[in-house]
């Protein structure tokens, strides 16, 4: 899985879709989610309490079984990047961006020089393919994405300068912490969060990055969808487990 296939459907305009995975932790779980068409996986490891050896059995199960896997790490350095890539990632997420310099720091991280300070090792960078350094190198930094996040008021105020940094590949809102920041907490349908969504979409259209925006009900999308936004992150393990089983406990229960 040389081609990064979220970031060639995002270039051509398409949605792409796919849920948070923070509970899980088997290799029948990516499975499912590839089975059922989603297009990547948000392997949580701000939240979630991973480690390492379980994110690279889901990383390279994942790049088998022909779904993007990316993974957010807990806070922008250089050794969380590094190693989340080094498992074969195709891309990392990173929580709380807030300015320029931090997109910049991102994408120095994640790239190879002279795009950035990356530093080769392993072969789980491409999926232990065989290939050469050189290669390597050049399918990595072509395909591995920059995702971040915007999830304050000061992230919102720098906006511009963000999306205007290269190798930026999507600005995806962390709603929960943004509506926070934005004194309406919890409430996305509120018209300070609204408009707030409206500028995300508007600035990264115009610098050429793809915006996105997380749910947990996955209709809840289309208002973001609407807007131009088009890396839609669609629920959690969690939330589809829970979802599950109460609708079987309430059919049970009313025989």
């Amino acid at each position: 899985m040389l081609t990064n296939a979220v970031k060639a459907k995002l270039k051509a305009g398409q949605v792409v879709a796919g849920p948070i995975i923070a509970e899980a932790r088997s290799i029948g779980t990516v499975k499912l989610m590839a089975r059922e068409g989603f297009d990547f996986l948000f392997l949580d490891m701000e939240h979630a309490l991973f480690n390492w050896e379980t994110i690279l059995t889901l990383v390279q199960s994942s790049l088998v079984l022909d779904i993007v896997p990316f993974v957010r790490v807990t806070d922008l350095s250089y050794p969380l990047v590094a190693r989340a890539l080094d498992t074969g990632a195709r891309g990392v997420i990173i929580p709380r961006v807030e300015t320029g310099e931090q997109v910049a720091s991102a994408v120095n991280f994640a790239k190879y020089p002279p795009l950035g300070r990356r530093g080769a090792g392993g072969d789980g960078r491409t999926g232990y393919e065989r290939l050469t350094a050189a290669q390597a190198v050049e399918i990595s930094n072509a395909e591995t994405m920059v995702i971040v996040q915007v999830e304050t008021q000061s992230g919102l105020d720098n906006l511009e300068e963000m999306a205007a940094v290269p190798g930026v590949d999507v600005i995806c809102v962390g709603p929960q912490d943004l509506s926070i920041s934005l004194g309406v907490p919890g409430d996305f349908g509120h018209p300070t969060f609204y408009e707030a969504m409206k500028r995300v979409s508007s600035v990264c259209a115009a610098h050429g990055v793809s915006s996105g925006m997380v749910e947990r009900e996955a209709s809840d999308h289309k208002r973001w969808y609407d807007l131009g936004m088009r890396f839609l992150c669609c629920g959690t393990d969690a939330h589809f487990l829970a979802k599950g089983a109460a609708e079987s406990v309430a059919t049970v229960k009313g025989f």
